[in-house]
């Protein structure tokens, strides 16, 4: 096993084998990742083996409407900016291995605090997402416990 760096993915990275157990996000990668990154809504992030990846996540800009955001992490009665994280996923094959999470949520992090922006945001896909995003101290949007947000540190 000769796993990457953490990489923009590109045509020559291949997605068919891979299997993350939860079909949503295998078929994101498949179907839409290409293509959304071309059109500049998101950067998608890969750690490959040998060319294969084996973890994924997608980071966009976005913006939490203040009744959204919890008291800790809202600044007033604008939106404010945040860093979407989209997608975040790894091959079962690697689970554990890959620490594509590991390194998915830290780059995240570290990443907005480069750019800048309020809070980190995540959309969880299931109850077991939202109890791992919540484990690295993410909270819940006060209108939806499946978007999950943590401030930038620093700020």
């Amino acid at each position: 096993m000769a796993l990457s760096g953490i990489d923009h993915l590109d045509e020559a990275h291949r997605l068919d084998s891979f299997d993350c157990g939860k079909p949503a996000l295998n078929a994101w990668l498949a179907g839409f990742a290409r293509t959304n990154q071309a059109r500049a809504f998101t950067r998608v992030l890969i750690v490959h083996d040998e060319g294969t990846v084996v973890g994924y996540n997608c980071l966009a800009p976005g913006v939490i409407q203040p009744n959204s955001a919890p008291r800790a992490i809202r600044t007033g009665r604008r939106p404010d900016p945040t860093l979407l994280i989209e997608q975040l996923a790894v091959d079962h094959r690697y689970a554990g291995k890959a620490s594509a999470a590991a390194w998915s949520r830290t780059r995240c992090i570290a990443g907005a605090a480069f750019v800048g922006g309020r809070a980190v945001v995540v959309r969880a896909i299931d109850a077991e997402a939202e109890r791992y995003w919540q484990s690295w101290g993410f909270i819940a949007a006060r209108d939806n416990p499946s978007m999950l947000m943590r401030s930038i540190p620093g700020r």
